[in-house]
């Protein structure tokens, strides 16, 4: 943002009037680079995000020792509680005109992209895996 405010300011009022064919150019190449740069820096910072959130389920397991606990937690705390309706939805009749489906739905590959923590199912599933991984590496806990 600030290679792309400098290069249009300095070009802008560094001119007076003595500006060539290539100023336009150079900004408006300057300009889609650093486009560029921020989608492509956008979605590594989404996707450094649903990392970190995997390493932290991770970590809280390796804690605990006990995924299936926080595959549990996670269940609950996902939002299925949140669906039940709090209030009376007969009285919000006159406003059904106002509500759309969103365009990005919890499914498709594109919320998947733009989000900052990954699906319950991919989150349950890494927990899984670990739990397995524990099983066979741990043993039996009374130490057989």
């Amino acid at each position: 943002g600030l290679i792309v405010r400098f290069a249009f300011y300095s070009q802008l009022f560094g001119g007076r009037g003595q500006r060539d064919q290539n100023t336009a150019a150079v900004l408006l190449a300057v300009m889609a680079v650093s486009a560029l740069v921020y989608a492509v820096s956008f979605l590594l910072i989404r996707a450094l995000s649903r990392y970190r959130e995997l390493a932290a389920d991770r970590a809280a397991a390796m804690l605990t020792a006990k995924p299936s606990v926080l595959a549990s937690a996670l269940t609950k705390v996902s939002g299925d509680v949140a669906r039940i309706p709090t209030e009376d939805l007969r009285t919000a009749q006159a406003f059904n005109a106002f509500f759309f489906t969103p365009a990005l739905g919890p499914g498709t590959v594109l919320a998947n992209l733009l989000s900052t923590h990954p699906t319950l199912e991919r989150r349950l599933a890494a927990l899984g895996e670990l739990s397995a991984d524990l099983g066979e590496a741990g043993g039996e806990p009374d130490g057989k």
